[in-house]
Parts: structure tokens; C-alpha cells; sequence
């Protein structure tokens, strides 16, 4: 039960989720210290440390793949030129406070309630954020007519938003239990936050976005259930390709992707990288010198690869990339798993639109990626342990999808067998 975390843990943990689309917000009395969702995630952490049987849980595996990823690049950044062993801390600092909440935010998820007010909170920040985006409160207009916030990156603040997009819809229709209760509230915020979207011009976020929310139709149910998914799927896609082409700006940047190959020079950065991967594949370049070395081929002091993926291989090499992409890959095993679970086709939703944006920026970077990894790897592992105590004549039904062998009974079905097992008694 969530009683059993203490409210000062959970209320940390509800601000610092609350704070994170606002992560470059910070004003001049905090900005010396850090960021808000920093300031909020060593509150958090010490807070952890009240009840660390509850918040210091074993993770599973996919937690274990990124630490040793890190411990490989703290290994490499020993090596790196002493001119960049102040940034190479820095990062590698920032990585480890990561692992950390990381761990902490994946022992939280696994409490159902905690999880859902968690999840909405993260929405409506995502709702406060657009309203001042479509007013223009603290925007910023940037190239080609696209708009920010805060003066971050036009394609972060679209791809924060779009995941908020996705939470939004998947905790309506995506989970087991249809949320009801806020139908009403998804379908007023479902236009402000796409437009708002829209209005960054980020191209990347609209496509993943567009993937998140046709992947919820994967949830478990019935054939008109799933049915009725995919007809909410299809009309908040619709609106959002007839807001796409009813703004200028972002009309204008797909039909130059469409018909002129337009990759905002991304095919440059991105050639250059793969050319210093062929140079040092085994171990890469290490952390901050591999970012050095591909400015330096670019004209500039620093590049960032702008693609999660090519980050990982031109720092960390093929030994770093296989930690990491193995934990990548089991992020998504377990999100497969719990489309049949609680969660329904959320994590599945969440975890594709990051794949998706990962391909055109460096999310390894930021909290909100080691949030969803958080949320996605509790998704898959609360019912296993929910499972210990379910009756005896249901234990081949929940053992057949712990140990997915055969035909997985859905946590629908075994719910409601568990609801007739108590009616006979």
C-alpha cells in the first residue's frame, strides 16, 4: 500500500516529477545552486534515505546493464586529457545522481497509486507548460518561425511535451482500468498540449508522438476494446496532422523533409560520428572528448552527436553500447510484458516515443529519460511481486506469465478469477 512510503518521500517525489518539464526554468535565486528538478532530487534522495527498505529495493537487471555502462565510462574518463577532467567530473557526477533517482523513482513506481498521481502530475506540467507556450509566457522564438520555453531547445520542449501526450491518453484508455474520472480533462488538454507541440516545429516529436499513441492499441482486452483504442488513436492523429498543417512553420519543415531530404544538418554531424566510431570502435572516445573531437571536424569547440544512439558509440565505444543498448532492450522487454499487467500499453507508448526521439537527440542526458526508464522497469516487475499473493488454484495462471510460457493469462483475467475465488469462499 502506499501508506507504507512515508508522505515526505512521497511528496518529494511528487515535486521533483512536477518540476522536470520545467528544468531549464530555473530563476537567479536557485540558478547558482542548480536546476529546480536538481534542487527537488537531492531533497528526494535524502528523503530515500529515511526508508532505505523501501526506496533501495534490488533493481533488475536492465538497472545493473546502464551502471556498468558507467563504470566504463568513469573508466574511460580517467584517460581523457587533463583540460577536460573538470567537464568529464561534471558528467559523470550528473550520471551517477541519475542511477540514483533512477533507482529510487523504479521502487516508487511499483506502488500503483503512487504511480498514477505521479503520471498525472507530469501531465498537468506538461499542460501548464503549454497554456504559457500557446499565450506566449516566457517564449522564445527561435529559426523558421519555431517557439520555445525558457529559451531550452525548440526540440526538447517538443519532445517533453509529447511524452506528456502520451501519458495523457495512455492513463485515459491505455491502462487496464479506464480512467473515467478524467476523460473530461484529457479531451480539454489534448488540444493545448498538441498544439503546443506543434508550435516548437520539432518534427522528430510530432513522428514519435503519432508512434506513442498508435502503440497503445497493443493493451490487453477484447477485440471491441481494442477497437475503440484504435478509433481514439486515430482521431487525436488526425488533429494532430491537421494542426501540423495548418501551422506555417511546421507545414513548411515536413514538406522540406518530404521532398528535399531536409535533416536540419543532422546527415553531416551524423557522418562525421560514424567515421569516429570506425576509428575507435572497441572503447570509442570517452565521455565529453567524443563531443570535442566531432566539433573540431564540424568547425566548432563542441558537437553533440544528436542521436542517443550515436552518443553511446563515439563515447563508450561497442563494450559501452552493449551495457547500454542491452538495458535498452530489456526496458522494452518489459514494457511488452506489461501491456497484460496494470499498466496496460502505456510503457510500451512511452518507451517508443523515446526510441523515436532518441534518433535525433542525446536523452541519456536529461532526468526525464531515467524517469520513464524508472517507470517502465516497475511496470513489468509490481505484478511479480503482487503475484506472491494470489491464491493457491490461480498460481499456474500467474506463473505461466511470470515466466512467460505459453499463453499469458491477462492481469485482467487473473483478477477477475481472484474476485470469484473470493465470492465462493
Amino acid at each position: 500500500m502506499p501508506e507504507n512510503v512515508l508522505p515526505s518521500i512521497r511528496y518529494a517525489f511528487y515535486l521533483f516529477v512536477l518540476a522536470i518539464p520545467f528544468e531549464t526554468a530555473s530563476t537567479e535565486t536557485v540558478s547558482i545552486i542548480g536546476s529546480i528538478p536538481m534542487i527537488l532530487g537531492l531533497i528526494l534522495t535524502a528523503a530515500a534515505l529515511l526508508q532505505p527498505r523501501v526506496c533501495f529495493n534490488p533493481p533488475p537487471v536492465a538497472y545493473w546493464c546502464f551502471v556498468g555502462y558507467f563504470v566504463l565510462c568513469l573508466a574511460l574518463g580517467t584517460t581523457q586529457n587533463l583540460d577536460y577532467i573538470g567537464p568529464v567530473f561534471t558528467k559523470l557526477f550528473t550520471l551517477a545522481q541519475m542511477l540514483i533517482l533512477m533507482w529510487i523513482c523504479f521502487n516508487l513506481f511499483r506502488y500503483p497509486e503512487i504511480c498514477r498521481n505521479a503520471l498525472l502530475l507530469f501531465v498537468a506540467a506538461c499542460a501548464i507548460l503549454s497554456v504559457l507556450q500557446v499565450f506566449g509566457v516566457g517564449t522564445v522564438q527561435v529559426a523558421q518561425g519555431r517557439s520555445s520555453m525558457f529559451g531550452d531547445n525548440a526540440n526538447t520542449v517538443g519532445n517533453t511535451l509529447s511524452l506528456g501526450l502520451i501519458a495523457l491518453v495512455g492513463l485515459t484508455y491505455g491502462r487496464i482500468k479506464v480512467e473515467r474520472r478524467i476523460t473530461l480533462f484529457a479531451w480539454t488538454v489534448f488540444p493545448i498540449i498538441g498544439t503546443a507541440i506543434v508550435m516548437t516545429g520539432s518534427r522528430g516529436a510530432l513522428i514519435a508522438l503519432v508512434l506513442g499513441i498508435a502503440l497503445l492499441v497493443i493493451r490487453d482486452g477484447t477485440w471491441g476494446t481494442k477497437l475503440k483504442i484504435g478509433s481514439i488513436a486515430v482521431l487525436a492523429i488526425g488533429f494532430l496532422v491537421f494542426a501540423a498543417f495548418s501551422d506555417d512553420a511546421m507545414r513548411t519543415r515536413l514538406e522540406r523533409s518530404f521532398y528535399q531530404g531536409d535533416t536540419a544538418g543532422r546527415d553531416k554531424i551524423h557522418g562525421h560520428a560514424w567515421v569516429m566510431i570506425f576509428e575507435k570502435p572497441m572503447l570509442g572516445w570517452g565521455p565529453v572528448y567524443n563531443v570535442v573531437e566531432l566539433g573540431s571536424r564540424l568547425g566548432r569547440s563542441v558537437r553533440d552527436p544528436h542521436s542517443l544512439y550515436l552518443s553511446v558509440l563515439t563515447e563508450a565505444g561497442v563494450l559501452g553500447s552493449v551495457l547500454f543498448f542491452s538495458g535498452l532492450g530489456l526496458l522494452v522487454k518489459a514494457a511488452w510484458q506489461a501491456r497484460l499487467r496494470i499498466e496496460g500499453a502505456l510503457p510500451m507508448a512511452m518507451i517508443g516515443c523515446f526510441l523515436i526521439v532518441s534518433l535525433s537527440g542525446s536523452w541519456q542526458n536529461r532526468k526525464l529519460f531515467w524517469l520513464t526508464a524508472a517507470y517502465v522497469m516497475a511496470s513489468a516487475w509490481s505484478f511479480r511481486e503482487t503475484a506472491r499473493e494470489v491464491p493457491a488454484e490461480l498460481a499456474g495462471a500467474t506463473n505461466v506469465m511470470g515466466q512467460g510460457l505459453g499463453t499469458a493469462t491477462s492481469f485482467s483475467q487473473v483478477t477477475k478469477r481472484v474476485s470469484e475465488a473470493d465470492q465462493a469462499q
